[in-house]
């Protein structure tokens, strides 16, 4: 679980009506111009702008050499991108999620990555951080909860994991609201996938039932 936060890579959040691209990979009018800096020490190494959703080739992935700490990418669909450094010099840098919407996006690749410029990566950045302070949070909680089941402590134990399945609710309904303010958008449209208000259960009778994830 949170692996996959992470990955989703994860707000305070306001009902927000955003501009941008829709939920295509069509070609849209006007480029993403994508303007890129990391730590020098890359200098001569590849990085790479990845589909997140579409098979990755040779016709989807783009590459670049890292000159004096900066590069570029220029798009014309939109949809979500990933930006990874060379896997072989990869350790310690975060990969960023990004929308390719038209406009001028600026990234910082580091330990930490960010985005901005566009409507849609300034919000995924805000859901990006509320994701990271999310992870932080937990930590204690998981923590605690493991060494009291060591201890066999089972009170602390399950109040450690109520604890934890409140905290996660509580995100996974943020980040759903956030998907529904933007629905119809690359990331509005992912963060409802990510974040249904439902799941299909099975019943001890055979049938399926639509529960509430929160």
């Amino acid at each position: 679980m949170m692996k996959k936060i992470l990955f989703v890579c994860a707000i305070t959040l306001m009902a927000l009506t955003m501009a941008g691209c829709k939920s295509t990979t069509k070609p849209v009018t006007g480029k993403c111009h994508i303007m890129g800096t990391i730590n020098p020490k890359f200098n001569g190494k590849k990085i790479f702008l990845v589909p997140m959703t579409r098979p990755a080739t040779m016709e989807t992935v783009d590459s670049m050499v890292v000159a004096d700490g900066k590069f570029e990418f220029t798009a014309d669909t939109c949809d979500l991108r990933v930006i990874r450094v060379d896997y072989h010099f990869r350790t310690g840098v975060q990969d960023l999620l990004i929308v390719t919407e038209p406009g001028d996006i600026q990234v910082f690749i580091d330990s930490i990555s960010s985005c901005k410029g566009t409507p849609q990566n300034d919000s995924l950045q805000v859901w990006k951080e509320r994701t990271e302070r999310f992870n932080m949070e937990c930590q204690p909680f998981m923590i605690d909860g493991r060494n009291a089941e060591k201890k066999g402590d089972i009170t602390t134990a399950e109040a450690m994991k109520a604890k934890l399945e409140s905290m996660r609710r509580d995100y996974r309904r943020a980040s759903n609201a956030m998907g529904e303010s933007m629905k119809g958008t690359s990331l509005g449209d992912f963060l409802l996938k990510q974040f249904p208000k439902t799941y299909k259960k099975k019943m001890p009778d055979g049938s399926i039932k639509d529960v509430d994830f929160f």
